[in-house]
């Protein structure tokens, strides 16, 4: 069951070769983004999906940030095992969430990359890397 409040969505879509994940909402937080990887990566595993494409459309955030704790969640879930494009939908977000894919990378995950564009994450995920 999903722990992600009421106004925050998640719209799942099967896609050649890929699950496209489209996260949207009025604000963001620790909790919501652990809650949305949480049921992506239950969604990705009843999907049998070993490629995602994650966008997330998301409103300002509350709280402080803590990317290792969040990496940590996200290690646990199993999806550091899978090939994972990610698209923040605000452009400010590009320093923090590729200082989240430099973190990830030294500590082991190779499939994991931030993308400013769908676009070229779609490419990435079709024709680039395992």
């Amino acid at each position: 069951m999903s722990q992600l409040p009421p106004d925050i969505s998640i719209r799942f879509q099967d896609r050649p070769g890929y699950l496209h994940c489209l996260v949207t909402g009025p604000r963001d937080s620790r909790e919501i983004s652990i809650a949305y990887w949480t049921d992506i990566a239950h969604e990705s595993e009843r999907r049998k999906a070993r490629k995602l494409l994650v966008v997330e459309k998301l409103g300002e955030f509350e709280g402080e940030r803590n990317i290792s704790g969040t990496l940590d969640a996200i290690f646990a879930l199993g999806l550091d095992k899978l090939q994972v494009a990610f698209v923040p939908g605000r452009v400010e977000l590009m320093g923090y969430v590729e200082h989240g894919e430099i973190l990830a990378r030294e500590r082991g995950a190779t499939g994991g990359r931030v993308f400013s564009s769908e676009a070229m994450a779609e490419r990435w995920l079709k024709h680039g890397g395992d």
